[in-house]
């Protein structure tokens, strides 16, 4: 099985060996402050063997350290191509430059696709009740039942009513007192005119005594007439 997994393998190999080259030459030539990348290689591989050293090295030296350069470098190579693309449409470069900065692209892509691959996986910090596959998920509190909500939602709103209703009531009868007190204010003003009246016509008291609701004066016009 593993001999056709290795056949299977090799085009795709050949296909990324020119990033590979380029990320062999990277550990090669760059040092960290643990020291050297190759040196850090080489002692992961001897302590756990090729396939884990090299995953061991990717995910705790490599990636940790250059991942950010890596990205930087493959956005710089988009911005590349993008301008050669537009000046080959233009027709100020050959074709053979639009074909470089291609193949400068996709070594970088590949790179990166490769320290993806090596990045650690998050861990799963869904709540372990949500999940399928637990035989025996946590029980949560119950929520609180819809019912009771809308019955404590509803006596609120009653009470909100009954309240809104008095307050109601209570203005109406200020209403009322108002109007009230705008009545006697009218009957003592008419009370106020009545007295000036017979202040100024003396004679009229002979009338008020007879008929007070029919005040003649002596130019034949009533009190109230003249108020008006």
């Amino acid at each position: 099985m593993k001999f056709i997994r290795a056949i299977l393998f090799l085009p795709v190999l050949f296909f990324i060996s020119p990033a590979l080259l380029i990320l062999g030459v990277i550990i090669l030539l760059m040092d960290t402050k643990e020291g050297p990348l190759r040196s850090l290689l080489a002692d992961e591989v001897r302590a756990y063997g090729l396939d884990v050293g090299f995953e061991r090295f990717m995910q705790n030296i490599f990636i940790p350290t250059y991942r950010h350069n890596v990205q930087s470098f493959v956005l710089g190579g988009a911005g590349f191509l993008v301008v050669t693309v537009g000046l080959r449409g233009l027709g100020v470069l050959p074709v053979t430059v639009v074909y470089f900065s291609l193949g400068v692209e996709f070594m970088l892509l590949v790179i990166w696709a490769i320290t993806v691959y090596f990045t650690p996986e998050e861990p799963i910090t869904e709540n372990p009740a949500v999940l399928v596959h637990q035989s025996h998920p946590v029980q949560q509190p119950l929520a609180p039942d819809r019912s009771d909500r809308m019955v404590a939602t509803m006596k609120e709103l009653s009470a909100q009513l009954a309240l809104l209703e008095s307050r109601l009531r209570t203005t109406e009868s200020r209403f009322e007192q108002l109007g009230n007190l705008v009545g006697g204010v009218k009957a003592l003003d008419g009370h106020v005119c009545l007295s000036e009246r017979l202040l100024q016509h003396p004679a009229d008291r002979a009338v008020i005594v007879d008929n007070p609701h029919n005040i003649l004066s002596s130019h034949g016009h009533s009190p109230a007439a003249e108020k008006y």
